[in-house]
């Protein structure tokens, strides 16, 4: 059962791939416009981690009785960040394509989220695992 679950996955992950990348092309063509960027992971990534360390902020504050404010703030910073990058997709194509590809792109990008930043805290680990080289004559 394990083979078919991971035949499936890979089956969902290379669809996942062929859709991104014919929408992309087709993005291109018609309106000379990128929708998936390292640029729009990485601030995508940004605001995601914003609202949900804000919303842990504020649920951790309205249990505790302390200030709730915080957290909404930051929810509302992440919020913003996204939906500047949504808007900025409608704007530089169609509203109608914009919507479908940038619900797509925001959807696509939580678990690309996830990803991107274990593979950060890793490369952050590694690179502090180096140690310096001394050159003796």
């Amino acid at each position: 059962m394990i083979v078919l679950y991971t035949l499936g996955f890979l089956a969902v992950v290379v669809v996942i791939f062929i859709i991104t990348a014919r929408v992309e092309g087709v993005s291109e063509r018609r309106y000379g416009y990128k929708f998936f960027t390292w640029g729009n992971l990485a601030l995508t990534s940004i605001g995601y981690f914003i609202i949900l360390y804000g919303g842990k902020w504020f649920l951790e504050a309205s249990t505790k009785g302390g200030d709730i404010l915080n957290g909404q703030i930051l929810v509302g910073i992440g919020v913003m960040l996204v939906s500047g990058i949504f808007l900025n997709h409608i704007r530089n194509t169609g509203l109608v394509f914009g919507v479908i590809v940038g619900v797509y792109q925001l959807l696509l990008y939580i678990p690309l989220s996830v990803m991107s930043a274990f593979a950060l805290f890793v490369g952050v680990a590694w690179a502090l695992e180096t140690k310096p080289v001394y050159n003796i004559n």
